[in-house]
């Protein structure tokens, strides 16, 4: 069995970006993950310095990378993505070796 895969993306906005507005077009990230194959779960946090990291659980590696391929030409995902420091994106997938919950 393949084992399960967290995807982890930092990355900080541009200055001046809404914060508010940010948040409000993310609803397409979420769209486009729920519909992927292999989507089991997704959050997006900030800390205080205004670093932000979304992460998604997905069930192999294939449904990871096949979705970090295809989400650049996903429906309605420009707005936020046009809010990010795409300088600062630094994506990370992680095999998950133990799990507690």
């Amino acid at each position: 069995m393949n084992p399960e895969v967290l995807e982890v993306v930092t990355f900080t906005l541009k200055p001046g970006a809404d914060e508010a507005k940010f948040l409000a077009d993310n609803g397409a990230v979420e769209r486009f993950c729920k519909a992927q194959p292999g989507f089991i779960s997704r959050r997006l946090t900030r800390d205080a310095d205004g670093g932000w990291i979304d992460v998604v659980e997905w069930t192999d590696m294939r449904a990871a990378e096949a979705a970090a391929n295809a989400i650049g030409d996903a429906e309605g995902i420009g707005p936020c993505f046009a809010a990010i420091d795409m300088d600062t994106v630094v994506m990370r997938h992680l095999d998950i070796k133990v799990r507690h919950e």
